[in-house]
C-alpha cells in the first residue's frame, strides 16, 4: 500500500512511483514547514509545481473539466488549511498532493453518481418563498461583502473572472499582467475567501 493510502481503492497510481523516484525529502520537509507557517509564496510555488499533475488526476477520475478545475482548486485550498497533516518521512510532497487530488476527485464522481439515482422530486415551485428569497440575498451580499474586502489586485481577478467570465489568461491580458502573476492573484483571493466564507458561517472547512 502507498504513502497517505488508506485502502487499494484510494491509492493514485502517481504515488508509488513517485516515492521511489525521490528518496530524499529534505526539500519537500522545508517547504511543508514554510506551509505550516503560512508562507503564501510557498504555496505558490507548490501550485506551479504540481498544479498540472493534479489537474491531470482530477480531470482523468472525472472525465469533466470544470470538474477537473473545481477539484484542483480545492485541493490547494486543503493543503494551504492542513499542512500540518503531511510527513515527509511518510512520503513525498507529491505523493501527498496527488493522494488528496485523487481522493476529492473519487468523492466528486460519487456525489454524481448518487445524484444521478436519485429519484425525482416533486414539481418545483414557480417562485421562491419570501424567506428562500430573503435567505438568497443574504447570503449574495455577504460574499460580496468578502469580495470587497479583498485587496484591489486580488478582488480585479475575481471580478474578471467569476462575474464577467473571463478565462485567467483573458484576465491577465486585460490587465496587462503575465499569466503567471494573474494565476497567483487568483490563488491568494481564493485562500482569502475561503478563510472569510468559513468565518461567516456559508462554507464548512
Amino acid at each position: 500500500m502507498g504513502p497517505y493510502s488508506e485502502s487499494g481503492r484510494d491509492r493514485s497510481p502517481v504515488d508509488d512511483r513517485d516515492a521511489v523516484r525521490t528518496p530524499d525529502r529534505t526539500g519537500d520537509r522545508l517547504v511543508g514547514r514554510r506551509l505550516r507557517l503560512g508562507d503564501e509564496v510557498a504555496l505558490a510555488e507548490v501550485y506551479d509545481r504540481f498544479s498540472a499533475v493534479v489537474f491531470g488526476i482530477a480531470a482523468r477520475v472525472t472525465g469533466d473539466r470544470a470538474a477537473a478545475e473545481d477539484v484542483t482548486q480545492g485541493v490547494f485550498v486543503q493543503v494551504w488549511e492542513q499542512a500540518d497533516r503531511f510527513d515527509a518521512d511518510r512520503g513525498s510532497l507529491r505523493a501527498w498532493i496527488t493522494t488528496i487530488a485523487h481522493r476529492r476527485a473519487v468523492d466528486w464522481v460519487r456525489r454524481e453518481v448518487a445524484h444521478r439515482r436519485l429519484p425525482p422530486g416533486p414539481d418545483p415551485v414557480d417562485q421562491p418563498s419570501a424567506e428562500d428569497e430573503v435567505v438568497r440575498r443574504q447570503v449574495t451580499e455577504r460574499v460580496q461583502a468578502a469580495v470587497e474586502k479583498l485587496p484591489v489586485p486580488q478582488r480585479t481577478m475575481v471580478l474578471l473572472t467569476y462575474y464577467q467570465g473571463c478565462t485567467l489568461i483573458e484576465a491577465a491580458a486585460a490587465l496587462g499582467i503575465p499569466e503567471g502573476t494573474a494565476k497567483s492573484r487568483m490563488r491568494s483571493a481564493l485562500l482569502r475567501l475561503n478563510t472569510s466564507l468559513v468565518a461567516e458561517g456559508l462554507v464548512s472547512r
